[in-house]
This record gives C-alpha cells, structure tokens and sequence, in this order.
C-alpha cells in the first residue's frame, strides 16, 4: 500500500516539476513551489517544506490529508 510519502516523492521528483499543494488535517494549505523546497524524511515520518517567505515547515506525514496540483 502507498503511503502519502510515496505521493509526495513521486510528485516532487516528477519530470517536469509541476508545483502542488500538501493539504493538512488542521486546514493548512502547504505549497510546494520547487522541488528544491521539499524533502521527506528517510524514516518516512516527516516532510520538510521551505515556504515561499523563507521558513522551515517541519510536517508529519501522518497529517496530510490529500495533495493538490497548483495552478499555474
């Protein structure tokens, strides 16, 4: 079974980079603008995100709710 993980790799490792949106469970919308500004954990817990005014969001893997491409 994937896990949200395996999404989030695929989609920020996908040719060309195409930005996306990590949805939370609190309602947070996290964008992933480059895939320079994202890295997962190599213990699959967390995601790391660098948001567009420069700071760190350190996420559980287990509160994304969905991912979502973003408009360009």
């Amino acid at each position: 079974m994937k896990t949200v993980l395996d999404y989030v790799k695929r989609w920020a490792e996908g040719q060309p980079f195409r930005p996306f949106t990590l949805r939370l469970e609190d309602g947070r919308a996290i964008p992933v603008t480059r895939l320079a500004h994202v890295a997962c954990s190599d213990t699959g817990e967390t995601i790391a995100v660098f948001l567009p005014d420069g700071t760190l969001e350190i996420i559980a893997q287990k509160s994304v709710t969905s991912l979502q491409e973003s408009r360009a």
